[in-house]
């Protein structure tokens, strides 16, 4: 799928000059600027919704390794589940 972005003079060439200080194509430069432009909208719009409670923060990996090291298993009365397999195998 194509677009077509309309790009004042300026725009264009300062666009063009970072596409050659970085030795890349202008369209390759104008989709990594677009890719890094949507990762900003899309931050900005998260950082929102966690401002306004709308989204709880992901756990950090220590919050998650110490969630892990806390975990006891619920016991569960009866046999065992593998015994009542093997059992219905028979």
């Amino acid at each position: 799928m194509s677009k077509t972005l309309e790009l004042s003079d300026t725009t264009y060439h300062l666009l063009a000059e970072l596409a050659e200080h970085q030795q890349r194509p202008v369209e390759e430069m104008l989709r990594i600027c677009l890719l890094a432009y949507e990762e900003r909208c899309y931050q900005q719009a998260h950082q929102q919704m966690l401002a306004e409670g709308l989204l709880l923060p992901l756990p950090t990996a220590d919050q998650l390794a110490a969630a892990d090291d806390d975990f006891e298993p619920e016991p569960i009365p009866g046999k065992p589940l593998s015994e009542i397999i093997l059992e219905d195998r028979r």
